[in-house]
């Protein structure tokens, strides 16, 4: 009998915000474009794979205080970008994450005299996006150390991509380096993406044309007085 989920327990992260308390339906599209090489020989139609396409659409309800899911969606309209990352089933480490870098294209309000104001939001994939694994639900970390590893089953063959979300900082001088390092024997690993050093809430996507391992972990280093990060981080193998 197949095993389903019920949608309460999605979690959805743009840049430094954790969304999920404000949403109430998320959706991730994911196309190829085909491109026809039938001849005057084919008794059907043939086609070639060529460039995938990603969209991304969240609606729910217009909040201004914690999370100030309005400011981050006005922030991120015109801009370059930023990491996103949906946890359909939750961000329990092991669980599947839809990531990359998204451009905002469209955010709505509305307001009805007879219900709750509501926003809608649309958003375009640029460059690759990864379907993978959670590696880090969201998490204060307070000190230095490597997560557990989560098995991708096989090792990559095109590459691989990683999201790191920092949504609260506290401490004096706080500093964050993150890594995802990546092992064939789940025991000896070797770093795979670095990520910039985070002082303050931030987000960042980053990629490696490297073949990925079939193990992945989230590996912290914590530095400062009394620092806290609430971090999560997820990752992905390119096909």
């Amino acid at each position: 009998m197949p095993t389903f989920t019920h949608g309460k327990d999605a979690e959805i992260l743009l840049d430094n915000t954790n969304l999920s308390t404000t949403l109430t339906d998320a959706a991730v599209s994911l196309t190829s474009d085909v491109v026809e090489t039938s001849t005057f020989t084919s008794s059907s139609k043939n086609y070639v794979s060529g460039l995938k396409d990603g969209t991304a659409t969240l609606s729910g309800y217009f909040e201004t205080s914690s999370p100030d899911s309005d400011a981050e969606f006005l922030a991120q309209l015109g801009g370059t970008g930023s990491a996103f990352s949906i946890m359909p089933i939750g961000s329990t480490r092991g669980n599947p994450s839809s990531l990359g870098k998204v451009i905002e294209v469209s955010y709505d309000r509305s307001a009805d005299i007879g219900g709750v104001v509501s926003v809608a939001v649309s958003f375009q994939f640029d460059d690759d996006n990864f379907n993978g694994f959670s590696l880090l639900a969201p998490t204060a970390k307070t000190a230095t150390g490597n997560e557990t590893s989560v098995d991708f089953g096989a090792a990559g063959t095109n590459g691989g991509g990683g999201v790191i979300h920092v949504t609260a900082v506290s401490g004096t001088s706080p500093t964050l380096d993150a890594k995802i390092q990546t092992s064939s024997d789940n025991s000896t690993f070797s770093d795979y993406i670095t990520f910039s050093q985070l002082t303050a809430v931030g987000s960042e996507y980053k990629t490696s044309n490297s073949v990925p391992n079939r193990y992945a972990r989230a590996v912290l280093t914590i530095g400062g007085t009394n620092p806290s990060f609430t971090v999560a981080m997820s990752f992905g193998q390119g096909i």
